[in-house]
């Protein structure tokens, strides 16, 4: 039986258009809608050991643009994400079935803060967030982290995530994965998986 699902957050939770980020940015984050790894500097970023400063600074040098105007860019690149709604509707779901949801993503300090406005954030019952633990996905510590801070078991626990190698990193654990993608599944996949465990 399910008893816990975890969401990522980017791509799954909360997400972005990507025409739109296109049309805004450009190709300064075409890596943010690509199943391939981010810059390094990206990822510390998401790590908790470089500042948004420092990122911005080295965005600024690899796309060959002003401090202000890297800045700019990430700051847009903050406010084009969105809610989900078949995700939002989905945890309701879940939270009225009495299925505990929790966060595990990769993120930075700042937008981790600004991204908390969001209503949806109220339905958690815990997050592990990379910043705070200097660890990111797909690395086995942050899933035992989490798997031990809130006493989940894994064969009772879906992991919803936009990344393969996320995904496949939690179910060597024996956590049921889904993996979201652009054909919009992902929602109904958790469904199923739910429905097919309390069989």
């Amino acid at each position: 039986m399910i008893r816990n699902v975890i969401f990522d957050l980017g791509g799954v939770v909360l997400g972005r258009d990507f025409k739109r980020l296109g049309e805004v940015l450009g190709n300064t984050f075409a890596f943010i809608s690509a199943d391939e790894a981010f810059p390094e500097y990206w990822s510390e970023f998401d790590r908790g050991t470089y500042t948004r400063e420092e990122v911005t600074a080295m965005l600024a040098e690899d796309y060959n643009l002003t401090l202000e105007d890297a800045n700019d860019q990430v700051q847009k690149l903050l406010e084009l994400l969105q809610p989900i709604p078949e995700t939002d509707k989905l945890i309701r779901e879940l939270k009225q079935a009495g299925i505990r949801c929790y966060v595990l993503s990769n993120m930075s300090k700042e937008f981790y803060a600004e991204l908390l406005k969001f209503p949806v954030f109220e339905l958690f019952d815990g997050a592990v967030i990379s910043y705070q633990e200097r660890v990111n996905k797909p690395d086995d510590k942050i899933y035992e982290i989490i798997l031990e801070r809130y006493g989940l078991v894994p064969s009772e626990t879906v992991f919803a995530d936009d990344k393969v190698a996320n995904t496949e990193a939690a179910s060597r654990f024996g956590i049921h994965t889904v993996t979201y993608d652009c054909n919009g599944s992902g929602p109904d996949d958790v469904r199923k998986i739910i429905a097919q465990e309390s069989k």
